[in-house]
């Protein structure tokens, strides 16, 4: 039987799939590529869900920290455009791994709290994670 393992964490440490392409960008959703035990950008692509939110990397490291969906508290995230307005507002993860407006009855990753004005394309947002159906 193969040896099954589990974090009891926030985060988790994953590879990169093209590590030039994760430089600069924590706070970014990221995704798992299929069949490997690498990460990147979050693409939208359905049936593949968002994993969490890439955090940190050491310099010279390889692998990335990732801040895993689910475990509870707020994360910071990145707004992906100017649609989601003031806090608090349901958001969904867009294609690139931002942040944006999540519309009434759809699928939101989190809750918007911070900051309480609107934003612009690349605002760092503090979001409460987590899946639901916006009201």
């Amino acid at each position: 039987m193969a040896k099954q393992t589990f974090v009891d964490g926030p985060y988790k440490s994953f590879p990169a799939a093209v590590p030039a392409n994760l430089v600069g960008m924590e706070s970014y959703a990221v995704e798992m590529v299929p069949g490997t035990n690498t990460i990147q950008l979050y693409t939208g692509t359905a049936m593949r869900p968002p994993l969490g939110w890439l955090f940190e990397r050491l310099e010279g490291d390889l692998n990335w920290s990732v801040r895993l969906i689910g475990k509870g508290g707020t994360v910071r995230a990145i707004a992906a455009d100017g649609t989601i307005g003031q806090a608090p507002a349901a958001v969904q993860i867009a294609a690139g791994g931002g942040m944006t407006l999540c519309n009434s009855g759809g699928n939101a990753h989190g809750t918007k709290i911070s900051p309480l004005t609107s934003d612009v394309a690349g605002d760092v947002i503090e979001i409460v994670d987590g899946f639901f159906v916006a009201p």
